[in-house]
């Protein structure tokens, strides 16, 4: 869930963008594939590589010219580029959890409705060395972009269509596949992919029920499930279920046995942060919180040593804090952000964090190993009224690869575009 939105924002949003109906006109990759396969079936019959043609819409393979623009951020005097320009659309970058880049730092994925009608939504791959823009999908069935992920390789990048099919899409020849459809599937999230990309594992939801129900009002209890997915063979399997939310699955970027999950609902009831194995043993909470402790928006360092996640409410200082897998070393490492979005760079010596104790309307704050002062990085221009509803607002900041420029979203030039500034 987006810091910036309320639950009930957030959740019906969603579900607007689920119940939308089909763009007529095309046709889909799974289409005819036959590969419909129930969570915990033992196969899955893939579909078939194809490129997709789609007359009336911008096509797969389409590039779009260079619109970068190039600037001194006036309150901190580093280097800003504009890397879009989309006026009367959306455009925007990953969800800050999920690898923006190809690991030579030289492409980013993003997603945009640029390309075909209002609100139909695409992924693109931006050359940052050229400033073009590659349409990699021909999507006309409520494409999730903000979840998708990129290969551990940089090659391919798996995202969630039409609410159930799990897809991915080469990034150089264009071909794509079904992997497999999950069914029940009533909310996918965020994919994350095995270092050994042999999996992708993605928290759903098994009812059709509001995440902000969870313990309070009609909805009380949450029946949802770890999903574990064969990249090759679309095989599926349950990790873990139960009756309370389970969301913001993460693989440890480095040893595909260990994956760090939360449970959703409102950070100050529940115990957000949780390990588990990939063989389902070792489930345990780590990161205790106090009563009325909140915490969330965690995300795994590069070198998969520590586990970042913003904290408010009890530990002092409030802020974004660290924590080794086993659950030792906890440690403050930027004093003020509580509830925002954030990332750290290759070498996890600086970090970056899109608000300070609740307020998003500055811009993105950095701090230094060794430090906990926070440092303004970057102004954003933060209107939320400039975002469609279900988009977000938060700037979701994410590191490059190389560690020395930072990408976000904002809508600080009227429309939401994807930003870079230089560190």
């Amino acid at each position: 869930m987006d810091g910036n939105m309320n639950r009930r924002q957030f959740i019906g949003s969603a579900a607007a963008v689920a119940a939308a109906t089909t763009v007529s006109g095309g046709t889909s990759a799974a289409a005819g594939s036959g590969a419909a396969t129930a969570v915990g079936s033992t196969a899955a019959q893939l579909g078939p590589l194809v490129i997709t043609r789609n007359s009336g819409f911008g096509q797969k393979g389409k590039v779009f010219p260079d619109q970068r623009r190039k600037y001194n951020d006036a309150k901190t005097g580093h280097t800003v580029w504009q890397m879009t320009d989309t006026p009367g659309r959306f455009t925007r970058a990953q969800y800050a959890t999920q690898p923006m880049a190809t690991p030579d730092s030289r492409f980013v994925i993003y997603g945009s409705d640029r390309a075909g009608e209002a609100g139909q939504w695409n992924m693109f791959k931006l050359d940052l060395r050229t400033g073009e823009s590659t349409q990699l999908t021909e999507s006309t069935r409520n494409l999730v972009y903000h979840w998708s992920v990129i290969s551990p390789d940089g090659k391919e990048v798996f995202y969630v269509e039409d609410g159930n099919s799990f897809k991915v899409v080469n990034i150089e020849t264009l071909e794509e596949r079904e992997i497999c459809r999950v069914t029940p599937c009533h909310r996918p999230h965020q994919l994350t992919v095995s270092p050994d990309n042999k999996h992708i594992i993605n928290p759903i939801f098994l009812e059709a029920k509001e995440e902000e129900n969870f313990l309070f009002g009609d909805g009380h209890l949450i029946r949802s499930a770890l999903v574990v997915i064969n990249t090759k063979t679309g095989e599926i399997h349950r990790l873990c279920d139960g009756n309370t939310p389970r969301t913001h699955a993460q693989y440890c970027p480095t040893d595909p046995n260990l994956i760090m999950y939360c449970y959703g609902g409102p950070w100050w009831y529940v115990q957000r942060l949780w390990m588990i194995h990939a063989d389902g043993t070792g489930n345990r909470p780590i990161f205790i919180q106090s009563h009325f402790e909140g915490a969330g928006h965690e995300f795994w360092g590069t070198a998969g040593k520590t586990i970042y996640i913003f904290c408010n409410g009890g530990r002092q200082p409030q802020g974004l804090w660290a924590v080794a897998p086993d659950g030792t070393n906890e440690r403050c490492v930027m004093a003020g952000p509580t509830t925002g979005h954030g990332s750290a760079n290759h070498e996890e010596d600086l970090f970056v964090a899109s608000e300070i104790y609740g307020d998003n309307t500055e811009g993105l704050w950095m701090s230094k190993k060794g430090s906990t002062e926070p440092e303004l990085l970057v102004h954003t221009g933060y209107d939320p009224s400039k975002f469609p509803s279900g988009v977000g607002a938060s700037p979701h900041p994410r590191f490059l690869p190389d560690g020395k420029r930072v990408v976000f979203s904002s809508a600080m030039t009227g429309s939401p575009e994807v930003f870079m500034v230089e560190v």
